[in-house]
């Protein structure tokens, strides 16, 4: 499968000509799942990119790509492949928090890959997440689920992003599901998974602040009582 040189979000919907029309009029009304499970059957020979996997769900937006990025949050992963989409996933939301209305992910980032086992490996992990995610949605107060162009929501993203990326204790697990269940919410237009999303997004922002603020107090500490025999000796 050829991976394009870009991928760009425009803020109306819209991915570039080898990616667009590609969306549920190719895959009729299947879920998202659906699509994955199709990718996983039959996935290229030899390495598998990120390209592959954002062409493979087809035209769904902005919610597509927050979700092929998003995945290791929900299929655990060795930390190096993980990193692969920690700076694809703060890229795309930083150009979103600045206003860009053609964010776009670069070539050499869509052809980021993993081997052919691990990417298997990985979608295994996250489909009964996503299926359990996908039962709950469905098309509902279409307002909240239009807001992807707006500079505040792409701040938050970035946010929710960062607290993905950083390795603090604790932390991972809230932020994460709060961006899978908003890149669903976003790609089944359900307005009620997207609020819930973002209500998770400030508690997942002020949980990382405590727990940040806890680990510098703790380490404040036992730095001064270390310090402290030494100073006055």
């Amino acid at each position: 499968m050829s991976v394009p040189r870009n991928v760009a979000f425009t803020g109306t919907g819209s991915l570039p000509a080898t990616v667009a029309r590609r969306g549920r009029q190719d895959h009729g009304e299947e879920r998202t799942s659906d699509v994955l499970a199709a990718f996983r059957a039959n996935l290229p020979d030899g390495r598998v990119s990120l390209g592959d996997l954002i062409q493979a769900l087809g035209d769904r937006s902005l919610g597509t790509i927050l979700l092929a990025l998003s995945l290791p949050t929900i299929a655990p992963v060795p930390l190096g492949v993980s990193c692969l989409f920690d700076l694809p996933i703060l890229l795309f939301s930083a150009q979103m928090a600045f206003g860009k209305r053609g964010a776009t992910l670069p070539g050499w980032i869509l052809r980021r890959s993993v081997s052919r086992s691990l990417a298997a490996r990985m979608i295994d992990k996250a489909m009964p997440r996503l299926t359990a995610i996908e039962r709950m949605l469905k098309p509902r107060h279409s307002r909240f689920a239009s807001i992807d162009g707006e500079r505040w929501f792409g701040v938050l993203v970035l946010l929710l992003s960062l607290t993905c990326v950083v390795p603090l204790p604790l932390t991972g697990w809230l932020p994460g599901f709060a961006l899978v269940l908003l890149s669903l919410g976003l790609i089944e237009r359900d307005g009620a998974a997207v609020a819930v999303s973002l209500a998770l997004t400030v508690a997942a922002l002020v949980f990382f602040a405590l727990v940040a603020s806890s680990l510098s107090y703790a380490g404040q500490t036992l730095l001064a009582a270390t310090s402290y025999p030494a100073f006055m000796a």
